[in-house]
């Protein structure tokens, strides 16, 4: 499991453990987590039928780092730095599933199987999150994990199709399997309107607001995001309030303060709040209550959120780029994220329509009807026994 502060790779890792482990039985599976990080919290599963297994994150020399990233360059007999041997030994594991590529990884002794996530470092080489060290490390690492894997598990065709056009891996190493969101989404997605208004009571919000669930990356767009918002109180003379959850500390502290000071220039106090980083349960219950999902990020090729919504009944407003409107499809209403004006049009439009509203949610459920962990489950069992 991928630490819980990582974003969409740990939801990721939530629907691959909650799925497996509630719906497949052909197999024994254990978690791997770091030992300063429990997953459970967001689990849904029975914690009593699981073995969970804490491994230490350790220290790295320059020299190893040196020694390390070498040998994803130029090849090598195993990996050099973090070697885990001695752990796994002791776990009788067969197969490992990797949610994502870890900079400093595990054991290579064992066969895997690995998500490669988006390689959006190629579509935007020039973002501050892409750093030439960012672009190097990146592609040694997921090209290392690509290679060495039995199969490259990604969400979509044109995620095969990157794997092969920046890393040079045959895409008959890939296999499609959709995103589906983790178990707490669909644990806590029938609570009653009074639990989700005692939940959120200490917050205090506004009766109809948009919410946005994401990290403060640059990629995430917020900065455009709070343009639009303030361009439709120019043009319109609403204030929209919009609520945004996310760490606000350690290497995000930056851009929060930006944010911050972003909201300050254009006089939306009051509008903007920022809950920091709060509960599974608490993200459930902010989803049902919003009046829209708005999904401005710059990423593809899909997204996690756009689904949970679309899951929750919540209507989605949200980029067209890559392959997130085939993802959505009649369940919401697109704009191009780098135009601050489209962002705000569709924004006053899915705010102002309650009609348009009901029927977005009428498409969402009906697309996700079988998006389910266990579909999802019988995905990755397929994969399983095909890589062992």
């Amino acid at each position: 499991m991928p630490s819980s502060k990582s974003g969409g790779v740990f939801q990721l890792g939530l629907s691959i453990a909650d799925s497996l482990i509630n719906y497949s039985d052909k197999f024994n599976y254990k978690i791997i987590h770091y030992n300063f990080d429990d997953p459970r919290h967001f689990l849904n599963i029975d914690e009593n039928k699981t073995q969970f297994l804490p491994i230490p994150q350790k220290s790295i020399s320059p020299i190893e780092k040196i020694l390390h990233f070498s040998n994803l360059i130029f090849g090598g007999s195993r990996f050099i730095v973090n070697n885990y041997d001695p752990f796994f030994k002791k776990t009788n594991i067969n197969l490992l599933i990797y949610p994502t590529p870890f900079t400093y990884g595990f054991s290579y002794k064992i066969p895997y199987i690995v998500f490669i996530p988006s390689l959006m470092h190629h579509y935007y080489p020039n973002f501050p999150e892409f750093g030439i060290k960012q672009r190097i490390t990146r592609d040694a690492v997921y090209g290392y994990y690509a290679k060495n894997s039995i199969f490259n598990v990604v969400d979509s065709e044109q995620g095969a199709e990157d794997i092969f056009k920046f890393l040079g891996i045959s895409k008959e190493k890939s296999r499609i399997i959709p995103f589906v969101p983790a178990g707490y989404i669909y644990k806590y997605k029938d609570m009653d309107n009074k639990s989700i208004e005692e939940m959120l009571a200490e917050y205090n919000l506004p009766e109809k607001f948009l919410f946005y669930p994401a990290q403060l990356w640059y990629h995430k767009n917020h900065s455009r995001l709070l343009e639009a918002i303030s361009l439709i109180k120019q043009n319109y003379q609403i204030k929209i309030p919009l609520v945004l959850v996310g760490s606000a500390r350690g290497h995000y502290e930056k851009r929060y303060n930006r944010i911050q000071t972003l909201i300050q220039k254009l006089n939306l106090d009051g509008q903007i709040r920022h809950l920091g980083y709060v509960s599974a349960k608490t993200i459930v219950a902010l989803y049902r209550k919003a009046t829209a999902l708005i999904f401005p990020s710059l990423f593809g090729p899909t997204d996690i959120p756009c689904l949970e919504a679309m899951v929750l009944g919540t209507p989605v407003v949200c980029s067209n780029l890559f392959e997130i409107p085939k993802q959505v499809g009649e369940a919401g209403l697109f704009f191009n994220p780098f135009k601050v004006e489209e962002m705000a049009e569709k924004i006053y439009e899915i705010w102002t329509s309650e009609e348009l509203r009901q029927q977005l949610i009428k498409n969402g459920k009906e697309r996700t009807r079988n998006l389910t962990l266990e579909n999802y489950a019988k995905k990755w069992e397929k994969i399983i026994e095909e890589a062992l």
